[in-house]
């Protein structure tokens, strides 16, 4: 076929064959085309079965993509070999199974996409080992337990998603430590406990999700997010006033307070009067 024809082209670096109709399994000498291989891409096809147990074989691998097919089973551990891959997308198959620690081995990456699958298990703490990942997505899974406090020490992150999964505990305090952190979506989860008052740090958010979970307590001192777009804390616990401070978020555009607890009045000045999308129905105490 095909790929059993490339196998002499032994200094291919480059094989992007993404969004045809390519079907069936890959087979397992996809990990000995070629030793100089650096960028494989089989996006948006409709390839089955698992990844080969021996990928790791492309030592030399910088990025590897394979989303948006039906890919089934576990991320094979032998991908930790891979130290110099700085791009991994997983994204929309069907794979499932723990997140091999293996990861944190690839110490180089900078985005890891693994959203929409069925991947369960704690978050390995070994990710911290990651210090350059930029992008993290790992929502749309079944990922359980709490956020190890080795991710916060992502200095470089600036998108983190892991909503839409069944992850618990307090969010970690040191999320203020995520200087460059642009965008955090942990909506639709179970977290509990108060929202840091250390995500006041993360001066460059522009987007924050944190609706549907059991946040408690009032909204912290975040006056200092003046980049904040989108900002939604709906179906939560949490209680207390509303902050008059919001009213000078200039880039306000969605701000979605609704089931909550609120009580007091509803600010009317500044945004409040040009907000793009607002909601504070199901307040029983505003």
């Amino acid at each position: 076929d095909f790929l059993s024809a490339l196998v002499n082209c032994t200094r291919l670096q480059m094989l992007d064959v993404g969004y045809n109709r390519l079907g069936g399994e890959l087979p397992i000498y996809v990990a000995n085309l070629s030793n100089e291989m650096e960028y494989i891409y089989f996006g948006g096809n409709l390839i089955t079965g698992s990844i080969p147990h021996n990928i790791g074989n492309l030592i030399n691998l910088q990025s590897l993509g394979l989303e948006n097919n039906m890919l089934t089973g576990r991320i094979p551990t032998s991908l930790g070999k891979i130290s110099g891959l700085v791009q991994l997308y997983l994204n929309s198959n069907r794979m499932s199974g723990e997140i091999p620690a293996d990861i944190g081995n690839i110490t180089r990456l900078e985005k890891l996409i693994l959203f929409n699958n069925s991947f369960q298990g704690s978050i390995p703490p070994s990710l911290g080992n990651c210090r350059f990942l930029l992008d993290l997505r790992m929502g749309s899974n079944r990922l359980s337990g709490s956020i190890p406090q080795e991710l916060m020490q992502i200095e470089s992150l600036v998108y983190l998603y892991v909503s839409k999964n069944l992850l618990t505990g307090p969010f970690p305090k040191d999320v203020g430590r995520l200087k460059n952190l642009v965008v955090l979506s942990a909506a639709n989860n179970m977290f509990h406990g108060n929202i840091p008052e250390t995500l006041g740090n993360c001066l460059q958010a522009e987007e924050i999700f944190l609706g549907r979970n059991k946040f408690d307590g009032a909204i912290p001192d975040i006056r200092s997010l003046r980049a904040l777009q989108s900002f939604d804390l709906s179906n939560n616990n949490l209680s207390g006033n509303i902050p008059d401070y919001l009213a000078n978020f200039s880039s306000l555009e969605n701000l979605d307070l609704s089931g909550n607890d609120f009580e007091g009045r509803v600010p009317t000045k500044g945004i409040f009067q040009t907000l793009v999308k607002f909601s504070v129905s199901g307040n029983g105490k505003l």
